[in-house]
């Protein structure tokens, strides 16, 4: 039975169903560059405390952090602040001249139902549809799930986006808040020692 409604409800292959719960086997992941000339979009949303935020950051691929946004979100569900989050990118993204992307979010449910795979609901649905329509502007892109500890520096833009009241975006990155700084100072160094 359980295999049955697995089947039915299209569940990706890392989720186990049994006893009528869902199991993720997780995978550890880091974070990877994107090819030449191109550029990542790393994304996430979260809820806590009846607080919503959205925020991502933006590399070159040289691991070179360009751009980075966080905002806070009110009465929303978390896979609305997802929806936001990624749809923010995407227009940061087009609006300083990116063309070529690499779309990294830790939620299953927004990858799979941008791809058209999964039905998210007509309020993420109506998010979605604007995402679509940016990323098929783009001269290429590709849209990855990846899992948690791969989107580290995303999480410290949220934790930050929850503080705020709206969209905050920086491209001079003296501004960002100390914390985030040494995040993605951090990761880069792993990032460029794995390459060696």
């Amino acid at each position: 039975m359980d295999k049955k409604i697995a089947k039915l409800w299209k569940l990706p292959p890392e989720f186990e169903v049994f006893n009528n719960s869902t199991k993720i086997n997780r995978k550890k992941t880091k974070w990877l560059a994107p090819n030449p000339h191109w550029y990542k979009l790393n994304f996430d949303g979260s809820t806590q405390n009846a607080c919503q935020a959205g925020g991502g950051v933006i590399c070159d691929h040289q691991g070179n952090t360009v751009a980075t946004y966080e905002g806070n979100l009110k009465n929303h569900t978390v896979t609305q602040a997802e929806g936001m989050a990624l749809l923010w990118g995407l227009r940061f993204s087009t609006t300083i001249g990116i063309k070529h992307l690499e779309t990294d979010g830790n939620s299953q449910i927004i990858m799979e139902a941008v791809r058209g795979r999964f039905v998210a609901g007509w309020k993420v649905d109506f998010i979605l549809r604007d995402a679509r329509m940016l990323l098929t502007n783009l001269d290429g892109f590709s849209i990855c799930h990846i899992f948690r500890e791969g989107n580290v520096v995303v999480d410290s833009m949220v934790a930050v986006g929850r503080l705020q009241n709206g969209l905050r975006c920086w491209r001079n990155l003296d501004l960002l808040p100390m914390i985030t700084k040494e995040i993605l100072e951090t990761e880069k160094t792993k990032s460029n020692d794995e390459r060696v």
